[in-house]
């Protein structure tokens, strides 16, 4: 596994803690650093997925989290 994925990996479980808030203010924030991440993700990841895709982790987090398996994998064989 690469390290930018162990560390978005890890960055996602804590975006999605603070997504589970009960303070909007706090979900705003923690929702504009998952598109950031999915951005970034899609970015440095963008041989392993479609557009279509992209825009379906932006909206699902468990399917980026799911992506970012699918990248794990990838990484490690490579």
């Amino acid at each position: 596994m690469s390290d930018k994925t162990a560390q978005m990996k890890q960055e996602a479980l804590i975006i999605y803690t603070r997504l589970q808030s009960s303070d909007p203010v706090e979900v705003k924030a923690a929702m504009g650093e998952y598109l950031k991440l999915a951005d970034q993700f899609y970015s440095e990841n963008e041989n392993l997925m479609a557009p279509r895709q992209y825009e379906a982790a932006k909206q699902d987090f468990e399917y980026f989290m799911r992506l970012i398996k699918l990248a794990e994998e990838y990484h490690k064989e490579g």
